[in-house]
């Protein structure tokens, strides 16, 4: 049983942390590259990444957004400068061409 009133005190001193890879040290090392975000309303945001802050809010440039249809083919829409709100991010990709011809890749540069 642990007492809150009274919680243990930890007085071992650690000479050394492990790195931790945490979400802010992954998107600094994805700033200016191509990455896909996957929102909670399940749209589909693909454009440079120009910045964040510590809420998760993203700025990305050249973006465009994936509208994929079972009766159509899948509809690129451009949306230019985006700001995705970090509440309503729910998977953040890096944007490799996997050569399947979308232009992902190639239309970024």
């Amino acid at each position: 049983i642990f007492d809150y009133a009274h919680p243990k005190i930890n007085t071992h001193t650690q000479t050394s942390t492990p790195k931790i890879n945490t979400m802010a040290s992954t998107l600094s090392e994805w700033h200016t590259k191509p990455i896909t975000v996957l929102t909670c309303d399940g749209r589909l945001i693909s454009g440079i990444l120009q910045g964040y802050d510590q809420l998760q809010n993203l700025v990305l440039v050249k973006s465009y957004e994936k509208v994929y249809s079972l009766d159509n083919p899948m509809e690129r829409v451009d949306l230019g400068l985006f700001v995705v709100r970090g509440d309503n991010v729910a998977v953040i990709a890096d944007c490799n061409d996997d050569g399947d011809g979308d232009g992902v890749d190639g239309d970024m540069e």
